[in-house]
């Protein structure tokens, strides 16, 4: 889990600045926003993670009844040692099993394939989710960005205006002691 962009708690006040309540506000609803779209790609890449676990499994379960099939294959009973009739009968048997084993080879087949399938496309949605996240916080961090660089140049604007006019009144109008 990456952690959040980091904003900061609070802006200092400063003469004619900003609605304090309105942009906390909003910070902390950004903040609680990125906070559930976190959790919500957590649980898309841990949802990801289960779906691999389990396609390692089913792997791991293949190969086991791959084995098995191979090494009851390999010791078959030999027809010409019988009677016509178990013979026959054995035959009969082994292609079913044949039937059978590749039945089953077919169906194993499927569901890694589908496993597989699944999980690429959890981890392909939980990538897209992830970055479509980021490219959020950092959007957002943008626009906080400039609404602060614009906060800061209206307040060197205000100031020098200030600046300006106190040097205006300190020419016209001499300054008196307030008792």
């Amino acid at each position: 889990m990456t952690a959040p962009l980091p904003l900061p708690e609070s802006f200092a006040l400063t003469f004619r600045g900003y609605d304090r309540e309105q942009v906390d506000e909003r910070i902390d609803e950004l903040l609680a926003e990125i906070r559930l779209l976190t959790a919500d790609r957590d649980a898309a890449v841990a949802e990801a993670e289960h779906l691999a676990r389990r396609l390692e499994r089913a792997r791991a379960d293949h190969a086991e009844l791959s084995a098995r099939t191979d090494r009851l294959c390999r010791t078959p009973a030999d027809p010409a040692a019988v009677g016509d009739r178990v013979r026959h009968l054995l035959e009969l048997a082994h292609g079913e099993a044949d039937e059978i084993v590749a039945t089953a080879r077919e169906r194993a087949a499927a569901i890694v394939r589908e496993a597989e399938e699944a999980a690429q496309q959890r981890i392909a949605d939980a990538r897209a989710q992830a970055y479509r996240t980021v490219d959020d916080a950092r959007r957002r961090a943008d626009r906080l960005a400039a609404i602060e660089r614009r906060t800061a140049d209206r307040l060197r604007e205000i100031d020098a205006f200030l600046a300006d006019a106190e040097g205006l009144l300190g020419e016209h109008t001499p300054l008196r002691a307030v008792a």
